[in-house]
């Protein structure tokens, strides 16, 4: 994990001002939820480490601040993933939101308002809870798709390294490290590239990112843990409150302790894909598209690098055309009881 942050860190001027926030309960609270959704509790998946919201958080702060020195807008984005439950987007299924999977986040300034000792640090620095909550006005922090943003950025990065082993650290380090702040379409800063060739590296880093998480694989873990999650609340076993103050594993305990497949799920390591549809539990239905278009300056000019590389363009109208089978399954598990 620290190889991996120190590659974001500000040698030169570092943030000493996000330390103080790192303690609240609202921020330990994000080291027991993890960044994949859950799909660390499987052999299905193998990632190199345990990678948390708070991780996560902390890389974005880090990146924020690279490219932006300004102390806002990193608070906020050390802060954007305050209102994550327990397993995070996979209780977006639990809310039928396939698509867009934005239901399950809590209102951000609610989240800053329960913790006193974090509302007295936004007051120390001039910040109040009600400038956090639209994230989207802060444009190197958060962007809409496939704009590029530090949030999505870390998405990409984290997931080919840590959860899918399809590049190193060290490719990590020269993409980022040709990062510049750029002036949009619309005139506003966002983060993009100053050279082709890493530009490129990166919407091959895009095309393993969206292609996962739209796959069979990646569905079924998500599908399995929201439909204990269902289960788990019609039976009173917990309900959906608990899993903004949970620990996951506090949940994954229940879990054992109540479903006889969670010990097969968790020593599962595969996932078969098929265009039949079989009478048992199986991976279906939507999911997000997760995609990232940067801006590339080539020259003097600054455009999306589907506009200016001929290779970044095929790669992603690949991914945008991409279509993986209809269903996916674990062969040891017929339904979830």
């Amino acid at each position: 994990m620290q190889d991996y942050l120190n590659i974001f860190i500000d040698k030169d001027e570092y943030p000493s001002f996000i330390d103080n926030y790192l303690n609240t309960k609202t921020m330990v609270r994000l080291k027991y939820i993890t960044q994949f959704c859950g799909c660390d509790y499987t052999n299905i998946y193998n990632p190199l480490f345990f990678f948390t919201r708070f991780d996560h958080s902390l890389v974005v702060a880090h990146m924020t601040w690279h490219f932006t020195h300004d102390k806002k807008e990193t608070i906020a984005a050390l802060l954007h993933d305050i209102g994550t439950p327990c397993f995070a987007h996979t209780i977006d299924y639990v809310l039928g939101d396939y698509n867009k999977q934005e239901s399950s986040e809590k209102d951000i300034c609610l989240m800053i308002r329960a913790d006193e000792e974090l509302l007295n640090l936004l007051e120390k620095d001039n910040i109040q809870p009600e400038e956090l909550r639209e994230l989207s006005k802060y444009t190197i922090l958060e962007n809409t798709s496939p704009r590029l943003c530090t949030d999505r950025l870390d998405g990409v990065l984290h997931t080919c390294y840590i959860w899918l082993h399809t590049h190193s650290i060290d490719d990590i380090r020269k993409v980022y490290d040709n990062m510049i702040v750029l002036e949009n379409e619309d005139h506003k800063k966002e983060i993009g590239f100053q050279n082709e060739e890493a530009a490129v590296r990166f919407v091959e880093m895009v095309s393993n990112y969206s292609k996962e998480l739209q796959s069979n694989r990646n569905k079924y873990v998500t599908m399995y843990i929201s439909e204990l999650v269902k289960d788990s609340v019609n039976k009173n076993i917990f309900n959906l409150e608990d899993l903004y103050s949970f620990k996951e594993m506090e949940i994954i305990s229940k879990f054992a302790d109540n479903y006889k497949t969670w010990k097969t799920f968790v020593k599962a390591d595969k996932v078969i894909e098929t265009n039949r549809k079989l009478k048992r539990f199986n991976a279906i239905g939507g999911s997000k598209k997760r995609i990232a278009i940067p801006l590339l300056k080539k020259g003097n000019r600054v455009d999306r690098v589907t506009i200016l590389s001929t290779k970044a363009d095929i790669i992603i109208k690949e991914i945008i055309s991409y279509r993986g089978k209809k269903y996916g399954y674990v062969k040891e598990i017929k339904n979830i009881v």
